[in-house]
């Protein structure tokens, strides 16, 4: 499946993402009978409330050891850096799977202070580009020193700017994957609880541009209405928005920490320009692990970090939804359940479903994957 052609880059992501798409409709048609009446729901873990540990923000990570980011690829604890310079080809070739080349173009539009001269620019427009009417994606795996893939701890970074017109978007992807095995290709899986020896995923979307928020699959997610349905499962719930903010260059970046095998001590974690989200209280949000939040409610598949009045969960054998005890400490995440699952490959998309009307473009640029927290890109000294 994979390809090492420009015409057949948009065919391999369009197998993906139809799988994908494929997956949504079968998910749509389950009953209740396909799924295991002893399923455990992550709403249905209880664990003992902890504060919320430290955590960096700010510029207290790699970056600030680098300005403009120059020579950031040369750190030790830094795995993979994207600094989207050259032809799209060759950026292209940095990557195991690449779609949309077509709509891919070099823009001199850079991250204010950035080392760099160009960035990558998606444009989408009416009517596709030469056959391709998707968004654009990238994806590859990532070894370790071992020669192996995949890690139990990353954080990934990366700047994005969207025009003012930019359309709404179906899924965008910062995201961290795990396959067992790993695969040079992303694999579908929309609709279905993932199996905890296959493969988990997480990513942080702009849901529309109203706000920003986690889109998760792991083996605990919790089901949905009205057939118990497992969507990406979303948190921060009832929480201030994270307004997406169009024509300025916003720094994204996610970590995922692997759990330890029987255990819920998966974590994961977002940042906006170097800041964790926060309810109106000041109590983070966007970055959670066994015990913490402290306190919060579910809904369905949904988490209300701080939340105690009573919450809801599907239940399997009545099919149907039924009350649910409110106030109780994260789970944590249960990501696998084998050491073989890991977090292997990064893959970066923005896929959209819906026929443009306009043009909508997106700028992608310095992305820096690495095993410590990375922070925002620090200015090159004039």
């Amino acid at each position: 499946m994979r390809s090492t052609t420009r015409r057949q880059f948009p065919l391999v992501m369009a197998i993906v993402l139809g799988s994908v798409a494929v997956s949504v409709v079968i998910g749509q048609q389950a009953t209740s009978a396909n799924q295991s009446v002893a399923v455990r729901q992550a709403s249905g873990v209880t664990v003992q409330p902890l504060p919320t540990p430290e955590i960096p923000e700010g510029d207290a990570g790699i970056a600030a050891k680098y300005p403009g980011d120059v020579g950031i690829e040369k750190d030790p604890d830094v795995i993979f850096v994207e600094s989207f310079e050259g032809t799209v080809d060759e950026i292209c070739s940095h990557w195991e799977a690449a779609a949309g080349k077509p709509i891919m173009s070099n823009s001199d539009e850079v991250v204010p202070g950035s080392g760099g001269k160009q960035s990558l620019l998606l444009a989408r427009v009416a009517g596709g580009t030469e056959g391709y009417m998707d968004g654009g994606n990238l994806y590859r795996r990532l070894k370790n020193k071992n020669g192996d893939y995949g890690y139990d701890k990353l954080f990934f970074r990366f700047y994005m700017k969207f025009n003012d017109e930019h359309a709404p978007i179906h899924h965008y992807g910062s995201g961290l994957v795990g396959f067992h095995p790993p695969t040079p290709w992303a694999q579908g899986g929309a609709g279905e609880r993932p199996k905890a020896d296959a493969r988990w995923s997480t990513q942080v979307e702009p849901s529309s541009f109203g706000t920003w928020h986690f889109y998760s699959y792991w083996q605990e997610m919790g089901g949905s209405p009205p057939r118990g349905q497992t969507w990406g499962n979303t948190f921060e719930i009832d929480v201030p928005p994270r307004t997406v903010v169009k024509n300025k260059w916003i720094c994204l970046e996610l970590m995922v920490k692997m759990n330890d095998i029987g255990d819920s001590n998966g974590e994961q974690a977002y940042w906006l320009d170097g800041r964790l989200s926060r309810n109106q209280e000041g109590k983070i949000t966007s970055y959670l692990g066994k015990g913490f939040p402290s306190v919060g409610t579910w809904t369905y598949d949904k988490f209300k970090p701080y939340v105690t009045r009573q919450g809801v969960t599907w239940d399997y054998q009545q099919g149907k939804g039924v009350s649910l005890e409110g106030g109780k400490p994260f789970p944590g995440f249960a990501w696998r359940n084998t050491a073989e699952l890991n977090i292997n490959a990064i893959w970066l998309y923005r896929y959209m479903s819906r026929p443009e009307t306009g043009v909508s473009k997106v700028w992608w640029d310095h992305l820096v994957v690495a095993r410590k927290y990375i922070g925002p890109l620090t200015q090159v000294s004039q």
